[in-house]
């Protein structure tokens, strides 16, 4: 899917946030045990507005940041409509109104970092965007062949 700016307002997120780790393979391991987790305890979360769990990577505001070595920290957990519900772990996050480059990873998760690369390298550029220093992927529940994934940007005039 060609990339494309969508509008989406503020949400609630109940999840877990997590600490980066600078070895990708133990992260990618930890992100996936936190998110078997969190399914595990789906049925707890009431509100959800979907079965679809986000993974939310932040990064401080610096230029030419490496994604890799210099995440700020993860949030994982399900979109909901409001603040009731959830377990004594979890926690409850918003996430601001925002315009976002929306685009579909289709293939393995180890390969999304090929689409990020597109994103921030290429579109996000010629399309005289500014990342405001987060990504956000939807990881559908069906397996990992199709993710979402939402940049927030402002565009320049």
């Amino acid at each position: 899917m060609e990339p494309k700016i969508i509008k989406k307002s503020s949400f609630k997120l109940i999840g877990f946030r997590l600490t980066p780790n600078h070895d990708q393979n133990e992260e990618q391991h930890h992100i996936n045990r936190t998110v078997s987790h969190l399914r595990s305890i789906s049925e707890q979360i009431p509100n959800k507005v979907r079965e679809d769990i986000l993974v939310i990577q932040i990064y401080p505001t610096m230029e030419q940041f490496n994604p890799f070595q210099d995440k700020d920290s993860l949030l994982i957990g399900y979109e909901v409509e409001n603040e009731e519900g959830g377990t004594e772990k979890t926690n409850l996050y918003t996430i601001e109104e925002n315009m976002y480059v929306n685009c579909k990873h289709n293939g393995s998760r180890s390969d999304i970092y090929k689409t990020y690369d597109y994103l921030y390298n290429n579109w996000i550029q010629k399309n005289r965007c500014i990342p405001l220093g987060f990504n956000m992927e939807i990881w559908k529940d069906d397996g990992e062949s199709t993710v979402d994934i939402c940049v927030p940007v402002n565009k320049l005039p």
